[in-house]
């Protein structure tokens, strides 16, 4: 197996988001809300015959059957924290974060239908959410929230219910990387901020880069009684004041 993981430099990142909307767009067939949109209902009532039911979402109805279409995971969350107490002496430090894709992934070991999985090409963590319960198991370990639910409350869904939310998280693109790409929020990244691959190469590639900075969670998870290892490293950038 060849661990693939991330790279990112925290001195370029402008905080634009560009990977999360890339990552969005990309993997927006894959949102765990699938069930819910409305496009085999649309496709039979004739609604795409109406140019109005579409182009122009501007009452909050129309936005609303809109919203059904958008992946509301976030696979890829970019964070931001202030520092500094008065102008022109403020700072802002961005960190853009995914799926580790750990070594000892937490999730894998907290999910009591055991649907999570390292695969063994490139050591990307997976899921087969076919059988999820939504429990959350994963979501509460994940030093860094990886699993993602379309809807936050996804605990307050019956059992029975075809709608409850199932866990699904980033995928480093892997179709992408089988195709020799990079993953989406990679390609998308306007300031070359992030890189993926396998975490050798990257390592050698970027000889000045981290385990850590901040604002990034710590590995360890006193539950579990491991520290998950994560396959990311960093080009860490200094607070200015």
């Amino acid at each position: 197996m060849t661990q693939w993981g991330f790279y990112y430099d925290q001195t370029r990142c402008v905080g634009c988001k560009a990977c999360m909307q890339a990552c969005k767009a990309w993997n927006d067939d894959k949102r765990g809300d699938e069930t819910t949109n409305a496009v085999l209902n649309w496709l039979e009532t004739g609604k795409y015959d109406e140019p109005n039911m579409y182009e122009l979402p501007t009452n909050e109805q129309n936005y609303a059957e809109f919203r059904k279409y958008y992946m509301k995971e976030d696979w890829r969350r970019i964070s931001s924290e202030e520092y500094g107490n008065e102008v022109p002496n403020i700072d802002v430090l961005f960190l853009s974060v995914a799926c580790n894709h750990c070594n000892e992934p937490a999730c894998i070991k907290a999910c009591p239908m055991q649907i999570i999985y390292k695969e063994p090409e490139y050591g990307i963590v997976l899921v087969d959410n076919s059988s999820c319960i939504s429990c959350g198991s994963c979501q509460m370990v994940c030093p860094w929230k990886a699993p993602q639910y379309y809807d936050p409350n996804y605990m307050n869904f019956a059992q029975t219910d075809p709608k409850r939310p199932k866990m699904t998280k980033c995928t480093l693109c892997i179709d992408r990387i089988r195709e020799g790409l990079k993953p989406a929020c990679v390609a998308a990244c306007i300031v070359r901020a992030l890189d993926a691959g396998p975490m050798e190469e990257l390592e050698s590639q970027y000889p000045e880069a981290v385990e850590s900075v901040e604002n990034f969670a710590s590995d360890e998870v006193p539950d579990l009684n491991i520290k998950t290892g994560p396959n990311i490293i960093f080009k860490k950038r200094e607070r200015r004041f």
